[in-house]
């Protein structure tokens, strides 16, 4: 882990973002509480520096930089990239460099979306890796169980 604040990498295809280009919920909430607890967020991606990313879905205020992300050879690449850090957990849909940095490997988000809860494992997941406390965002409430329906 870095000596300064904790160094969080935010993956954007299939990760913020889905398929069609829609913000994957509770996104922008779990960035903020990532942001206000101190840490710093970056978003990288394997398809180049996606600053559109954070201006478009109103992220730019918790985003401290952008990256191409390595999609290949993870650390070894941070250099040639211009990445001067290594990353202390990532979020990403791709399990390699969940496993070459540590961090929070989410699924590929599915519709229904608005059933999607992936993102709020990040949440625990820091709390379990560095005891940061984050709390819930505003208006979650887990999803029924699979299996049930109302009648």
């Amino acid at each position: 882990m870095s000596s300064g604040p904790l160094l969080v990498y935010f993956d954007v295809d299939d990760t913020l973002l889905t398929w069609n280009k829609r913000l994957r919920p509770f996104a922008r909430e779990v960035i903020a509480s990532v942001a206000s607890a101190g840490a710093e967020v970056y978003l990288w991606s394997g398809a180049g520096v996606r600053w559109e990313v954070a201006y478009t879905y109103d992220l730019r205020e918790f985003i401290v930089d952008c990256y191409e992300k390595p999609l290949s050879r993870h650390r070894e690449r941070l250099a040639e990239l211009g990445i001067p850090h290594a990353p202390d957990h990532v979020v990403d849909d791709d399990g390699d460099i969940v496993r070459a940095f540590g961090g929070t490997q989410v699924t590929v988000p599915l519709e229904p979306i608005e059933d999607d809860r992936a993102l709020l494992q990040v949440l625990d997941d820091l709390h379990t890796r560095f005891g940061l406390v984050l709390p819930r965002p505003t208006g979650w409430s887990p999803p029924p169980p699979s299996g049930l329906h109302e009648k």
